[in-house]
């Protein structure tokens, strides 16, 4: 995604492409497959597990929201490492990227769901603070808490930046520890382990942080290419660590060690962030095309996806080709729900995203 103050990196826009397809898929085989199976809505007692790793990576595929936490620290300390930060310049352009398509969602969910308006429900979700009392608009507002994480990161960012940028490792380990530490107290004082760890920024942090020193580490690097075989070693490794994270309870554990789970992930990620942006774009013009273009539209898909599912679920739009329910789900995220989404988000881009986009100007301090 190009902008005033990033060089663009086409690796960027294909890792979110990754993400956001990953997060359509995972949802789509979720909900579509329980409707399909059962009959009923999705509930954690329907939680299947897998010795397959592929079958594994579908079914924690919430993990790609720990990438795009990961992808935010990394981009946005590989264009400002080094420099200085303009803060009010800096968080109007977040606002100017992330606001207009999130309250044109927001102000649809109302109009669909007027009976759930609330007024302090409205507040906290602009503020923001979605995940913690979110306006309930039904499937249009199930994504908001994850844009209030990345909302409150990005008020953290900049003194955060400045701070880390003394002493990259031991600073950043510093603020880990912290996290970590109150992770702990908030376990022992009742909180759910997961819950704590996946929507609140006390557990997301550890992402982000570790994609800040991870884009540190590679501008120190300077522009020797990493060997694509680094690429694959860091793929093998998410998806060895994915799927032990399957086998030992997957998503629905609330097990202590939960609250270490983040910093795992976010390690992995990037590990993978950071072989793959190294390694350079080597695919094929037409493929990186491809990929870069949904990677732009990433966060509309990211918004919409969740109502096409409920869409389709809802009027009967689903295929049973095979009469294996996991399959058909499959196929109908692929075939229905992903060109539905990506159209939508498309559409988005250019009418509500794009004017809000050329307003923004550098925030970084020459």
């Amino acid at each position: 995604m190009r902008g005033p103050n990033i060089r663009y990196l086409p690796e960027v826009d294909h890792l979110r492409a990754v993400a956001a397809l990953w997060i359509v898929i995972y949802h789509g085989v979720q909900l579509i497959g329980s409707v399909l199976t059962s009959g009923t809505p999705f509930t954690f007692a329907q939680w299947t597990f897998s010795w397959n790793p592929l079958v594994a990576l579908v079914r924690e595929g919430h993990t790609a929201v720990a990438l795009f936490m990961a992808l935010s620290g990394f981009i946005f300390t590989y264009g400002a490492f080094g420099k200085s930060i303009d803060y009010r310049a800096f968080v109007t352009n977040r606002v100017l990227r992330i606001y207009p398509l999130y309250v044109v969602v927001m102000l649809a969910g109302i109009a669909v769901y007027p009976q759930a308006f609330r007024g302090d429900r409205l507040l906290t979700s602009l503020l923001p603070f979605a995940n913690v009392a979110p306006l309930e608009l039904g499937a249009l507002s199930t994504m908001f808490w994850a844009i209030s994480v990345e909302f409150q990161f990005y008020l953290l960012f900049p003194p955060l930046l400045a701070f880390i940028s003394r002493r990259p490792i031991v600073i950043a380990a510093q603020v880990v520890v912290l996290a970590l530490a109150l992770r702990w107290l908030g376990l022992l004082l009742g909180a759910n382990a997961r819950d704590m760890s996946y929507f609140h920024l006390l557990g997301r942090i550890d992402q982000f942080v570790a994609g800040m020193v991870g884009a540190i580490l590679l501008r120190q690097r300077g522009q020797r290419p990493i060997p694509f075989w680094a690429v694959t070693a860091a793929g093998v490794v998410a998806v060895g660590v994915i799927f032990a994270f399957h086998r030992l309870g997957g998503w629905p554990s609330t097990a202590w060690w939960k609250i270490v789970w983040p910093l795992v992930e976010g390690g992995m990620w990037t590990g993978v962030i950071v072989t793959y942006v190294g390694a350079g774009d080597r695919w094929p013009a037409a493929i990186s095309a491809a990929l870069s273009r949904v990677g732009q539209v990433s966060f509309s898909v990211y918004l919409f996806h969740f109502a096409i599912i409920t869409a389709c679920i809802d009027s009967g739009l689903l295929l049973r080709t095979t009469g294996r329910p996991p399959w058909d789900a499959l196929i109908t995220t692929c075939v229905i729900v992903v060109p539905g989404t990506l159209a939508l988000s498309a559409l988005s881009y250019r009418m509500v995203e794009t004017p809000f986009l050329e307003l923004r100007r550098s925030y970084v301090l020459k």
